[in-house]
């Protein structure tokens, strides 16, 4: 890719992010106008990506989701904007909130330069080696491909015929497709998941802002930040959970700071309609419209915000929060439930109640709960216990505890009806977290997927440890200083640590936590001072100037080395480095899939300009169900009407003996016909150049016992 392109495609999308931020400033000065510094930054931040979630979906619902429609829809808007919405003028200011301690505010700054340090360490891997996080090669990236090529976000990529997850929601995904638009690449979608981790570190400071210690609610919210369960996986991906955590956290700060404002007068702690409401609603929404997981939360803060609403306007208050809540993440259920007769899918029944949905034909992970194990000590010994050592660092249970006590002591002793319910909710967000299916993923007695899914418990934790620091004994400076403390310990014990000081990534991870955190931080610190002096402003000019060329300059490199290490050597014990070095060198090809090693790894096929076309070999069923074909000549016939040039086949997944994959039959059926060239061969995972149709007849040349149904357990 050259210069020119490249800096021509960052410059398109740092427009349009412009222009919406602009749009959404306005916005927020003309509805929410006594809203200033941190609290007003996390409304706008909440309402441009609301802006660009919605924007996207409407063009996308034409297939329009393209560079022009983008900024030119975008421009009118800013454009009217800017000419008829003006800030509201002669509103009463809010009264400032308790300033934060100096050994506050400078401990804050060391944190958030830890945890981008942090952050930028792990993501530095995926600068040498490619996007490798499975759930990313495997949906995440694909879905935003298949949008940013089609401009539409009506269709359904399926990936494989397995696990549904063509029906998750995907607001991150969407994020991630705009920056293929614009840039023809997925270079940006490295450095996506450092902005949410920064908006989740925002949130955490708005959250104390209204009682002076927001310093305790950031280091509350680190302490999760660092966990071995995001960061092992987050930085650097296109995994969505951090994405669904900042933005529920973007909820609870609002709704915390709305709490306090109305504490003023008569009815403290009680929920009004209004503007600020909406906008928490839209966060809540936006988190929904992320990940299935993030339901259980919301839908327990909607209950806390239902249950204190003033007397009287209960239910403009519900319409309100539901409405915004609808506008930021409803699409994605909408079109579930036009698809299948089922917003969620993945769910069969509500106890006895049968539900809507696909026929499930193939067999996935056993999705037992962590409640299924609950009195099985083994499985405590074995499993839960090492996982939450591994997932949570060394002091564990002391995380547990705080973020439990937090929740029981805030729903106990919180300041206001809607504290107090927000402190419930996240009591309750623990207990749910218990039933959600796939806590305890694995074949029975050996729930594998436990210390890995341990993510799903993080939003409910971080409201717990969040809401912690808002009791009145830690206005006090003992018990604040004390606070501080465990926290502190927590991020250390808990925090990877030895990305920064050991990995590979440290440099670059100083590098960023230094040029995006404390060069700011000192700059905005001594900026009055500098634009006080003669020139002071052309000389601040200058030097904002001059470090954003750096930066610009920084990025070229980056680039260039990203893609030529890029999916280099990528998995080749599963036959993978040598298709995917393939497939990088191709542009606007249609390559059909078969098989769990291609399908569950199939994002490198898009190659590098992300222009080749995917799919995966199956047949639709009815409410929206995909499974495999089982026979020989069904499968040809759906390859001929697909019309792909290329096809590879691949072995699938044994869910009752997993370290015996099934060898693939489609490989079998393509051996003897000759319109399937053999190009390339590994492990199982055979590329074949499709000269000309299949040819159907050969089938019954081979032997019967290959006709089966990729996928089914074996008896």
């Amino acid at each position: 890719m050259s210069a020119a392109a490249f800096y021509a495609g960052l410059a398109g999308l740092f427009v349009f992010v412009a222009l919406n931020v602009f749009i959404a400033v306005r916005l927020r000065a003309r509805l929410l106008p006594d809203w200033h510094g941190s609290l007003a930054r996390l409304g706008e931040a909440a309402i441009t990506l609301g802006l660009v979630v919605c924007l996207a979906e409407l063009l996308g619902l034409a297939g329009l989701i393209e560079i022009w429609s983008l900024l030119a829809v975008s421009a009118l808007i800013a454009a009217f904007v800017w000419l008829k919405v003006l800030p509201a003028s002669g509103s009463e200011p809010a009264p400032e909130p308790p300033q934060v301690p100096g050994w506050g505010k400078v401990l804050s700054l060391a944190t958030v330069a830890l945890v981008i340090a942090i952050w930028a360490s792990f993501t530095s891997y995926s600068l040498d080696y490619g996007i490798t996080n499975f759930d990313s090669v495997w949906y995440h990236l694909p879905f935003s491909a298949e949008m940013a090529q089609s401009g539409s976000v009506t269709g359904f990529q399926r990936p494989e015929t397995v696990f549904l997850n063509w029906f998750y929601p995907q607001n991150s995904e969407l994020v991630h497709a705009l920056a293929m638009v614009f840039t023809g690449r997925d270079f940006v979608s490295i450095f996506i998941n450092l902005g949410w981790v920064s908006l989740a570190l925002l949130a955490g400071w708005v959250v104390g802002r209204p009682y002076g210690r927001s310093h305790l609610t950031l280091l509350a919210v680190a302490v999760l930040m660092v966990a071995h369960s995001l960061v092992a996986r987050e930085p650097g991906s296109a995994k969505n959970d951090i994405v669904a955590i900042a933005l529920c956290l973007t909820s609870l700060a609002v709704l915390v700071n709305l709490a306090a404002a109305r504490g003023r007068d008569d009815l403290p702690g009680l929920v009004r309609p209004g503007w600020g409401l909406a906008l928490a609603g839209l966060a809540a929404g936006l988190a929904a419209g992320t990940k299935v997981t993030a339901l259980a939360p919301v839908a327990l803060v909607t209950l806390a915000v239902v249950f204190a609403a003033v007397p009287g306007r209960r239910l403009r208050v519900t319409g309100v929060w539901a409405g915004a809540g609808l506008i930021g993440g409803g699409y994605w259920y909408l079109k579930n439930l036009i698809a299948s007769g089922n917003p969620l899918p993945q769910v069969e029944n509500i106890g006895p109640v049968n539900l809507p949905g696909p026929e499930r034909l193939q067999v996935g992970r056993p999705d037992f709960t962590v409640f299924h194990y609950i009195g099985d000590g083994e499985v405590w010994k074995d499993w839960f216990l090492p996982g939450l050592h591994h997932g949570f660092g060394d002091l564990w249970p002391l995380l547990l505890i705080a973020a439990a006590g937090g929740a029981l002591l805030i729903a106990w002793k919180g300041q206001g009806r809607l504290l107090r319910a927000l402190g419930a909710a996240s009591m309750l967000a623990m207990l749910a977290y218990l039933v959600t299916p796939l806590t305890a993923a694995g074949a029975e007695g050996s729930p594998t997927g436990f210390a890995i899914n341990l993510r799903f418990l993080i939003p409910a934790l971080v409201m717990g440890l969040v809401l912690l620091p808002l009791l009145p004994v830690f206005s006090r400076r003992g018990p604040a200083i004390a606070l501080a403390a465990v926290f502190s310990l927590l991020v250390v014990a808990d925090g990877r640590l030895d990305a920064v000081f050991s990995q590979s990534g440290r440099v670059f991870g100083v590098a960023v936590a230094i040029g995006l955190v404390v060069i700011p931080a000192v700059a905005y610190r001594l900026w009055p001072r500098i634009t006080a002096v003669n020139h002071g402003r052309k000389l601040a000019g200058a030097g904002v100037a001059g470090f954003l060329i750096v930066v610009a300059a920084v990025l070229m490199p980056l680039q260039s080395h990203y893609f030529d290490s890029r999916y280099k050597d990528f998995e080749p014990e599963a036959g993978l480095a040598g298709p995917y070095r393939w497939a990088s060198g191709l542009s606007d090809t249609d390559i059909a899939l078969a098989g769990s090693t291609a399908g569950f790894k199939q994002y490198g096929f898009y190659g590098e300009d992300l222009s080749n076309r995917i799919t995966y070999v199956g047949e639709k069923t009815p409410a929206g169900g995909f499974r495999a074909i089982g026979g020989c000549g069904a499968f040809k016939k759906t390859v001929n009407g697909i019309g792909s040039r290329y096809l590879v086949t691949s072995p699938y997944l044994n869910f009752a003996d997993y370290p015996r994959p099934i060898a693939s039959p489609e490989g079998l059926w393509m051996s003897n016909d000759p319109a399937a060239v053999r190009h390339q061969s590994s492990h199982g995972v055979t590329v074949w150049e499709l000269t000309e149709p299949l040819t159907i007849d050969l089938c019954s040349k081979l032997p019967g016992a290959y006709d089966f149904t990729p996928g089914l357990e074996a008896d």
